[in-house]
């Protein structure tokens, strides 16, 4: 029995070494942690991602071809069947010619649509692509329709409901009322963020130059020809107004200087 006795802290110590091994708790390895975060990173797929991308470009090519260089690059957007926001021409005095589009096209059809825009005589000089996620304010907006889609459901069974008293009835369809409009809203907001991301905005500028005689820049001789030109025509309207205000008083003039002549003329006897 002593002999069993002065085994016990032996015994006790081995059974406690055994319940703490048996409840050690797991570890996780490395390597599935980095998995397990990296799919949680990657949880929101990049395809439900809603970007808004556009374009700028600015080029350079002669006045005489800008607009006829517009319209051949509106034509074959229409004819990819993007949408044409506006449009734009600048015809200056000194002969300088700009103009400029803004249209939404398909992605597909953006390509084609950028190498026929910096085809010859055009020039590229700068190109700006810019892209803005939209995802979270489109599925603000669908929520908000959601809601409103389901608040008008429940109103109109409201309506529906016998025994409802008229005043009942009249604040019922008031809120239905502003229900349908907040849809109405709700839906041209979805619609017009759903059309940004599902198209490719497209600006460009097109920026006319002055025929050039060689390596020589003769615009500066058309500007002073022109402003010879303009003087003359003013100069011209000028003397035609003149004539005009004294043509009613030339015969008092005659007639007064007819007068003085026969006052001061000396008389002989």
């Amino acid at each position: 029995m002593h002999h069993l006795v002065g085994k016990w802290p032996f015994v006790i110590a081995a059974a406690l070494a055994v319940l703490l091994v048996g409840c050690k708790p797991e570890k996780t390895p490395p390597l599935a942690v980095s998995s397990r975060a990296m799919a949680m990173a990657a949880e929101p797929g990049t395809t439900d991602r809603r970007i808004a991308f556009s374009h700028a470009f600015a080029v350079e090519l002669p006045s005489a071809v800008v607009e006829i260089t517009q319209q051949k690059n509106l034509t074959a957007c229409l004819a990819g069947g993007c949408t044409v926001l506006n449009t734009h021409i600048d015809r200056l005095r000194d002969g300088l010619v700009q103009a400029s589009i803004s249209v939404r096209i398909a992605p597909d059809r953006y390509p084609a649509f950028a190498a026929a825009i910096t085809a010859p005589p055009a020039t590229l000089v700068s190109h700006t692509e810019t892209a803005e996620d939209k995802t979270i304010p489109l599925i603000d907006v669908e929520k908000r329709l959601d809601a409103q889609l389901a608040l008008r459901d429940r109103l109109s069974q409201m309506l529906k409901q016998v025994g409802t008293s008229v005043t009942d009835l009249v604040a019922v369809e008031k809120q239905l009322a502003d229900v349908q409009g907040a849809i109405e809203s709700a839906t041209a907001q979805r619609n017009y963020l759903r059309s940004i991301t599902d198209t490719v905005k497209v600006d460009v500028a097109y920026n006319g130059l002055i025929q050039q005689a060689g390596p020589f820049d003769v615009s500066p001789i058309r500007a002073a020809l022109d402003n010879f030109v303009r003087i003359v025509i003013e100069s011209l309207g000028d003397m035609i107004a003149w004539i005009a205000y004294a043509l009613p008083w030339l015969p008092l003039v005659v007639l007064a200087g007819w007068v003085v002549r026969r006052l001061v003329r000396p008389r002989f006897p």
